[in-house]
């Protein structure tokens, strides 16, 4: 473990090391420094070395029925998408207001706003949205959720239906899980490793998925097992992207799945699953799977280049709507896109979220 560690954090700090400008958004008013700090989906080598430090055991068994629990499916009957209202450019600004305006019926929003923010929040979003469906949860530590599905805690079920959380370690500051499972009137258990929520994902069965990248950290296989819930682990080889399973797999039901990774299929096939191939974009951090479905719409990442019609018609071969998302910037520069900025939750009571700590319901 410790040398595969070694290996995962050389390669890593080769890849930090060669990071380019950020050109899409000289604009703004931050350096590039302050850029790469604020908005790079990886760690700095300080934030690295933070997490390397963590406790390499897991600290968290649901009380005694760690068995009980599975992580919540790829695919599950989502009713809330979490993001955070930073958007400190203008892809990530569009990202967030097309899914506003295109979440399905049923399915309501929830922002993360801080209390200097909310109001402009309240404002713009209720151009995309209806106030009924649009739910500010003010916390006054927002920094560093930027990139909700790492730093938000993650969703586990019970074979009740049940919903619990899992706050993982984050690699740079984000002190919002506490107030984001309050807010949804949830219990939520804090493993002591540091996690990434990007680099797990599960299938009905609690059968999970993971990258062996550095972005595993010094969680084990038993980490995710104990603490998510997993039935089993497949720990997958990582041929491209920074190192997360959401940039290569997506689970779309107990014997589905589709990836951009020729590499993988053999394996998935022996494993029991059907393959559909989304087209890869060689030589970049571009990928159609790392999406967001909810019901029976996806969020798919776009490039303008001509397989985006070929991503297109993979989702809607298998029933889709596709609502395109452009990501150049965000997956050039930043390492990432649309599942990458977003949390889902299954169904919860209204009463369960109105009762958040910090929790405010736009009018």
């Amino acid at each position: 473990m410790k040398s595969r560690m070694i290996k995962h954090l050389a390669v890593y700090l080769l890849t930090l090391n060669s990071l380019t400008a950020f050109g899409a958004i000289a604009q703004q008013q931050l350096s590039k420094s302050e850029l790469i700090e604020k908005y790079t989906h990886e760690p700095t080598k300080e934030e690295l070395r933070r997490a390397l430090q963590a406790p390499v055991t897991s600290n968290s068994d649901f009380n005694g029925k760690a068995a009980d629990w599975r992580p919540a499916p790829e695919i599950s009957d989502y009713k809330f998408v979490l993001l955070s209202s930073e958007a400190g450019f203008s892809e990530a600004a569009n990202l967030r207001y097309s899914i506003a305006q295109n979440l399905p019926e049923g399915v309501k929003l929830v922002l993360l706003v801080s209390n200097s923010n909310a109001e402009q929040v309240k404002r713009t979003y209720s151009q995309y949205i209806s106030p009924d469906r649009l739910i500010l949860a003010k916390d006054t530590g927002i920094e560093g959720g930027f990139w909700a599905r790492d730093s938000f805690p993650y969703p586990v079920v019970n074979g009740q239906g049940q919903l619990s959380l899992v706050g993982a370690k984050y690699y740079r500051t984000f002190r919002s899980s506490p107030a984001v499972a309050s807010s949804l009137g949830l219990n939520m258990t804090r493993p002591g490793f540091t996690f990434v929520g990007g680099n797990l994902m599960a299938d009905d069965n609690g059968v999970c998925f993971t990258i062996d990248s550095y972005r595993r950290f010094t969680t084990t296989d038993n980490d995710l097992i104990n603490s998510y819930g997993c039935k089993s682990v497949h720990v997958l080889r990582k041929y491209s992207g920074i190192g997360d399973v959401d940039e290569v797999v997506k689970v779309l039901s107990t014997n589905l799945i589709l990836t951009n990774t020729p590499e993988y299929v053999n394996d998935f096939k022996s494993w029991g699953y059907n393959v559909v191939m989304l087209p890869a974009v060689p030589n970049s951090y571009r990928t159609y799977v790392n999406s967001l479905v909810v019901g029976k719409t996806v969020f798919m990442p776009t490039y303008g280049i001509s397989t985006d019609a070929q991503a297109k018609k993979v989702y809607e071969d298998l029933g889709y709507k596709v609502v395109g998302i452009p990501s150049n910037t965000l997956s050039d520069d930043m390492h990432g896109s649309v599942h990458c900025q977003t949390m889902a939750y299954p169904a919860i009571s209204e009463q369960q979220l109105m009762d958040a700590l910090g929790l405010e319901k736009i009018q």
